[in-house]
């Protein structure tokens, strides 16, 4: 019985241990994108260049992954941005952040209040629960 507590207590500590490295490494993303978003800010004023139709950098600002041309829509013309989305990009970047989070919590809300009204008339779309197991996905494989 000890040794299970003790493994327990092991667990407990390596998961909060990998809790505070998981938040440090979010505080570091957010620093590193704020940073590059700083640097791409400082090098668009040096070009002059404050026309929103650009084209988007080589590497994302959030993730770093590699936008290479292949990336970018095919097209012949500009991407135009929509005003209202012009005037968000100029936001700082918690006020960004505290709408982005507003939004998914309103829309986590919608989608709870109209969870009612299904797509399709198919019983697969309803929700539930299987009576015999407490399963509530319909496709779900039975436990008993």
């Amino acid at each position: 019985m000890e040794e299970i507590a003790a493994q327990q207590a092991h667990i407990d500590r390596l998961q909060k241990s990998l809790r505070e490295a998981n938040h440090k490494s979010r505080k570091l993303a957010l620093e590193l994108h704020k940073e590059r978003k700083k640097r791409q800010e400082e090098g668009c004023s040096n070009d002059n260049n404050t026309n929103t139709t650009s084209k988007i950098g080589s590497t994302c600002p959030r993730c770093n992954s590699s936008l290479s041309a292949s990336n970018e829509p095919k097209h012949k013309g500009e991407w135009e941005v929509h005003p209202d989305c012009k005037e968000f990009m100029k936001l700082e970047d918690h006020l960004k952040d505290n709408l982005r989070n507003e939004k998914q919590k309103r829309l986590n809300e919608v989608r709870s209040q109209m969870k009612f009204i299904l797509d399709t008339d198919d019983i697969e779309d309803s929700y539930g629960k299987w009576t015999c197991c407490g399963k509530e996905e319909y496709k779900a494989e039975c436990t008993k």
